[in-house]
């Protein structure tokens, strides 16, 4: 009976043991998994900054009117307190904006305009995509981003054309 007792107890400690170091190792990878979260979230929020200041500056080297190309401030912040998703809920906030009829011309021509741009510059960008709510913009709000809409739609013509060569050289 005393000899079941103890190797009763004799497992039950190494159960013990074993399960303060998978709870140690469960505890060291969670203290992981959130430095490397918070390490993406500053990496996000650094590349929106950034992408936002060189969008600014490549704009005011253009010759249009401000309004046309001038992204809200409150869309980048938006964006920004939400990482990593922040600019896909802000897409998705933009067409629900785009899509309500109530919104005056202007605000959802805008709206669109931002879609069209996240599409553009995102790391992973969708150059048909974008055209294509462009073009939308260029038909549906005549006079709204005119001038802005033909620099990206040339921009994009040479985005596509430089990525054509780029695989036409990959195929040799």
């Amino acid at each position: 009976m005393l000899r079941q007792l103890l190797s009763g107890l004799g497992l039950a400690l190494i159960c013990l043991g074993l399960a303060g170091c998978w709870a140690g190792a469960a505890a060291v990878a969670t203290d992981v998994a959130i430095v490397k979260r918070t390490e993406q979230k500053h990496d996000f929020v650094h590349a929106v900054k950034e992408g936002y200041a060189k969008y600014q500056e490549e704009f005011e080297r253009v010759d249009c009117p401000r309004q046309q190309y001038r992204i809200s401030p409150e869309i980048i912040e938006f964006v920004k307190s939400r990482p990593p998703h922040g600019l896909d809920q802000a897409i998705e906030l933009l067409l629900d904006i785009y899509n309500d009829k109530t919104q005056t011309a202007d605000v959802r021509s805008h709206a669109l305009y931002h879609v069209a741009v996240a599409y553009m510059r995102r790391r992973e960008s969708n150059l048909d995509l974008a055209k294509g709510y462009l073009l939308t913009i260029k038909e549906e709000f005549p006079g709204t981003h005119d001038c802005v809409i033909a620099y990206l739609l040339a921009e994009i013509k040479e985005r596509k054309a430089y990525q054509e060569q780029m695989d036409a050289l990959e195929d040799e």
